[in-house]
């Protein structure tokens, strides 16, 4: 029970912290902020570490809560595809270390900027 209301409240901090980043953060800062550790992604072997999948991520992040809070964006869904669902890896976007980018710019132009 302790760990659903810790992961409940670092996913609602987590959220609130992703659009309020100051200029320049990169998302993987805002998480050390929050507490948490390179392992929490990236696995226990930090001389090897694990490319995060979208299991990392929902691990925290409620998949149908972020699907419904983008819901509105047009042309799109950002987080619905036709080619993935909802089942596209975060990383693809959401980099972490680097500035996020927009995957399916890729070959569509949607200009959507990803926070």
């Amino acid at each position: 029970m302790k760990r659903t209301v810790l992961t409940a409240l670092l996913a609602g901090a987590l959220a609130l912290t992703a659009f309020s980043a100051q200029a320049g953060e990169k998302l993987a800062d805002q998480h050390v902020k929050l507490g948490m550790q390179c392992q929490s992604c990236h696995g226990p072997d930090m001389k090897n570490p694990q490319t995060p999948t979208i299991d990392n991520c929902t691990g925290c992040h409620n998949l149908d809560q972020l699907v419904a809070s983008t819901k509105n964006i047009k042309p799109t869904n950002p987080h619905v595809s036709p080619h993935y669902s909802n089942t596209l890896d975060c990383t693809n976007c959401h980099l972490m270390h680097q500035e996020s980018e927009n995957f399916c710019d890729q070959c569509h132009q949607f200009g959507y900027k990803v926070p």
